[in-house]
This record gives C-alpha cells, sequence and structure tokens, in this order.
C-alpha cells in the first residue's frame, strides 16, 4: 500500500562541530509531511534552516554535518539507512533540486546541452541522440522559443531568468516525483516569476510532480503554495492553508515575519539628489549593438544619464539589462559609441558572494580597489581613506580582517559599493543590488544608495525587477524588451500608463503577484 505521505521528515536533528568541541545544532527536532501532489510552501527568517532541510533531503549536506537523530522517509523508506549508491540514484530519478542561484550550479565551461546531459548520462541514457532529442522537448516545455539555440549556448550567455529556467528542466528531465524548489523566484523579474510559477505549476499537474517550495517571496508563495509552514530556529512553529497563515497569523513570530518581509520603498522615506535634465549628461551611448558570436543582445540603443540622475532600468528576463550594463561597465565589447564622464563606472552586482574573492580579507579587497583606481598613496593615507569609506557604507565595525564567507548578505554588498565608491566614479552601475538580500537588508542598501547620489551627487544607473524600488528612486525609467528601448520617460508617468507591450506585461505582472 502506498504511503499517505510521500516525504516525511521525522524527529531530525542535525548540526555541525565547532573550535574547541562545541557543536551547532541547526535542525532541531524537525517534523515535516508532504502529500503526494501537494504544492507545500517553507517560509522563514534567513539562517533557519530551511535551505539546510532541503539539502537534507536531497543527501546533498556539507561533509562536516552530522545527523544525530530522526528519519527521513521517502514514499515510505527512510533515505537515511539507503546505501550512498541507492541514494544517489534516487536523487534526479525521484527527487529533484532547483538551487536559487543558477550560475553556480551550472558549469561555466559547458554548454547548455552539455549540462543537460550529464544527468541523463549518469542516470543511464547512453544514446547521443535519444539525450539531444529528451533535452530539447524539455526546453520547449520550459517555454522557450528556440531550444536548439539555447541548447548551444553557454550559461553566461543567458539571462538569470533563462538559467533558472535550464535548472527547472534539468530537475524534470527524469519525472521526478518530488521537485524540491530553493528561492527560485528571489532574483526575477515579475514576469518571469509569474513565468516560473505557472511553469511550476503546469509540471505539477502534467507530470504529476509534488513541490516543496521554499522562499522568502511570501507573493510568490501565496500564489503558488496549497500549504505553508512556518520554520524557525531549526524546527516547524506552524503549519496550515496558505491563506490563514498569511492573512491571520496565530503566533508572534509569524505575524513579525510577514511584517518583516514587507518592502515598502516609500515608506523608507527615500531623499535623492536633484537632477538637472538640461546638463550635458553624464554618460551617452550610441548606436549601441552587443552580442555573444554571431548572437545579437542589444540592438541600435541610445541612452543619455545625466549628473545626480538615478535612472531605473527595467524589462523581463533576457531582455539585455545585463548585457547593456556589462557594454557600459566596459566588460563587454559593443559597436557604436560609449562616453563616460570620470572614466570607468563603478559596478555593484546582484550576487556579492560571485564578486568577492572568498580567499581574502575585506582590507584586501580595499585595497585592491584602491590600486586599481590609481588612487593609492602611501599606508596611512590608503588606510585612512578606507576607513572613511567603510563609515560612509555602514560598516562601522571595520570588519576588515574577516573574509567574505564571515559577512552577511547586506554586509558583503556594503563592501562591494566601499570598493565602488574607493575609486570616485561620476557613474555606478547597479544591477540587481537588492534581489538576493532579504527585505531588512535590502532597505538598508536603499537607503544606502539614496545616500551616496544625495551626498557625492553620484548617478546611478539601476537595473531592477522590482517596480516599488523603481518608484521611490528613479525619477526616469527605460522600459527594454528584446534588446532595445521599448519606451523612456518619467517613472510616475510610465509605470502608471506604459504604452509600449513590455511595461503593460510588467505591470500586469506585478498585479497578478501583489495583488495590486
Amino acid at each position: 500500500m502506498r504511503p499517505s505521505r510521500l516525504l516525511e521528515i521525522k524527529n531530525l536533528c542535525l548540526g555541525f562541530p565547532g573550535r574547541k568541541g562545541t557543536y551547532t545544532e541547526v535542525l532541531k527536532h524537525l517534523d515535516i509531511s508532504v502529500r503526494p501532489g501537494e504544492l507545500l510552501g517553507i517560509i522563514g527568517n534567513s539562517g533557519s534552516g530551511k535551505s539546510m532541510t532541503a539539502l537534507a533531503v536531497t543527501g546533498l549536506l556539507p561533509r562536516e554535518a552530522i545527523i544525530t537523530e530522526g528519519e527521513i522517509l521517502f514514499d515510505g523508506e527512510d533515505l537515511l539507512k539507503m546505501k550512498p549508491r541507492s541514494r544517489r540514484a534516487l536523487l534526479g530519478n525521484d527527487i529533484g533540486i532547483v538551487f536559487q542561484e543558477p550560475r553556480t550550479a551550472l558549469d561555466p565551461l559547458m554548454r547548455v546541452g552539455r549540462n543537460l546531459e550529464e544527468i541523463l548520462t549518469v542516470h543511464g541514457v547512453k544514446d547521443k541522440e535519444e539525450r539531444r532529442s529528451k533535452i530539447i522537448s524539455m526546453l520547449s516545455r520550459v517555454n522557450f522559443d528556440d531550444p536548439e539555440d539555447i541548447y548551444d549556448r553557454f550559461p553566461h550567455q543567458l539571462s538569470g531568468g533563462q538559467r533558472q529556467r535550464i535548472l527547472i528542466a534539468g530537475a524534470a528531465l527524469l519525472s521526478p516525483k518530488l521537485l524540491i524548489c530553493d528561492e527560485v523566484t528571489s532574483a526575477l523579474d515579475t514576469v518571469t516569476t509569474v513565468e516560473v510559477l505557472d511553469l511550476l505549476r503546469s509540471l505539477c499537474i502534467e507530470m504529476k510532480i509534488t513541490i516543496l517550495f521554499i522562499s522568502h517571496d511570501l507573493s510568490a508563495v501565496e500564489n503558488f503554495c496549497d500549504r505553508v509552514m512556518v520554520m524557525n530556529d531549526g524546527h516547524i512553529i506552524d503549519c496550515d492553508n496558505t491563506y490563514d497563515i498569511l492573512h491571520t497569523p496565530r503566533n508572534e513570530f509569524t505575524a513579525q515575519l510577514l511584517e518583516n518581509a514587507k518592502l515598502n520603498p516609500h515608506s523608507l522615506n527615500l531623499v535623492t539628489a536633484d537632477c538637472d535634465y538640461s546638463a550635458s549628461p553624464v554618460m551617452t551611448g550610441r548606436s549601441l549593438s552587443v552580442g555573444y558570436g554571431k548572437k545579437t543582445i542589444i540592438s541600435s540603443m541610445d541612452v543619455d544619464i545625466f549628473p545626480r540622475e538615478i535612472l531605473g532600468l527595467i524589462g523581463c528576463s533576457g531582455c539585455g539589462k545585463t548585457t547593456l550594463a556589462k557594454a557600459i561597465c566596459g566588460l563587454l565589447p559593443y559597436q557604436g559609441e560609449i562616453n563616460i564622464k570620470g572614466g570607468r563606472p563603478g559596478t555593484v552586482f546582484q550576487d556579492p558572494v560571485s564578486c568577492l574573492n572568498p580567499s581574502h580579507t575585506v582590507l584586501w579587497h580595499m585595497k585592491e580597489a584602491l590600486r586599481a583606481s590609481g588612487r593609492s598613496k602611501d599606508k596611512a593615507s590608503d588606510m585612512e581613506l578606507i576607513d572613511k569609506v567603510l563609515v560612509e557604507v555602514g560598516l562601522e565595525s571595520r570588519p576588515l580582517n574577516r573574509y567574505p564567507n564571515e559577512l552577511s548578505g547586506g554586509q558583503r554588498q556594503r563592501v562591494a559599493i566601499g570598493m565602488c565608491l574607493i575609486a570616485e566614479p561620476e557613474l555606478i552601475v547597479a544591477d540587481e543590488p537588492f534581489s538576493s538580500l532579504d527585505a531588512t537588508s535590502a532597505a538598508e542598501i536603499l537607503k544606502l544608495l539614496a545616500k551616496i547620489n544625495r551626498e557625492r551627487g553620484v548617478a546611478i544607473l539601476l537595473i531592477s525587477h522590482n517596480l516599488h524600488i523603481i518608484r521611490a528612486l528613479c525619477k526616469r525609467v527605460i522600459i527594454m524588451n528584446r534588446g532595445s528601448e521599448s519606451e523612456t520617460g518619467m517613472t510616475s508617468e510610465i509605470l502608471k500608463s506604459p504604452s509600449s507591450i513590455a511595461g503593460k506585461a510588467l505591470l500586469e505582472a506585478e498585479r497578478k503577484l501583489h495583488g495590486m
């Protein structure tokens, strides 16, 4: 008889040994049950144990992790008692996982097709043509218009949303019974988020897949999940149907979690610099065309950024926002003309983890940025400037000798901004600087960017999928679609009644996702 629970975690205790014989418990007598065909959400603060739960189920825990007690039953069989080889076969065949950051889950040296082929090869599909056929079919199923083209591209040639769909395709290739999605929408624009949720829902129905959905995006959870569990300090403290959990929380922690998750930029009373649009632009781009090999991503685009301006750049995943940003920063070759006052702009990227060297301290990063800017003098002067900049970005504690993995996400982003400021650029390009942060950290970085713009007068090109943030920070906005400008104008007008199809799609997705 088939068990009534596809996945059942019973009394699971998990932790990590520390220095001098200490032990840190991460999961504490954890109990979770998932029914076949269910869309179950898990929410909780950063560090509550959500991702560690996913790793425990999939058998991908760090080597130093210790499970001291409990069971993980899948289809009635205890995964913790299975032989390693049998459990590895289960991962992919019966249990799939989609991680938050596709960039770290895909091999950058292999094309998309090769990345996905490895999954099929490991699980016994030996015929090359059969592998290709299955992959092309699945790429089409996850809504790629040209799956053959995607098959032959490298991961870095795709947008974040496209890479996320690649991971979903890979996880679904072997038709698993359970799909674990760990923060799959946190870095996506509203249109792509709605598309990914619709895609996951259709896979759930068509392929009869059960989904465990881990997220801090409560709008996504509300729109997607049948039932929600609230996690805190390594165990479940609340569980009910989605509407009741998110609208009538039964305990103080859940209520506070819901309040903290609301990022309302307008409530922050952000004050930015006044921009003179009659002044000469700090950056001009004319007839810009950018591509990867023979594939053109941006075609004949013009851009002006004025002194002290925060210009918003929005658009659906894959429209060319990040490609444009990389061209402006000199990280991609381009055709056309780019003129920037004050030399190369500063850059703040979406994921500070991938921008900071894990082997070096904060002090090394700041010194390296100072050296590269050509502003390094003597040791005393350099340290004085580094201290001043770190205080300016809100790192008064001077974590100079700490490594990136010893900092929070918000602190790492502050270090990245500090590395920008030390070169005193006239323009900063900020590409989704909030999307990998929780709401509290995102609000702090928002206030910091507004302060830098106001006090330094530096212009900022801000790429974001969060239209609330664009409304709060940017007086002017550009909407991109398929590598070109779809429309541009004052934010208050464009995001109230857009004239372009792309603009209308963004607003419609926002209303659908946030109930606006």
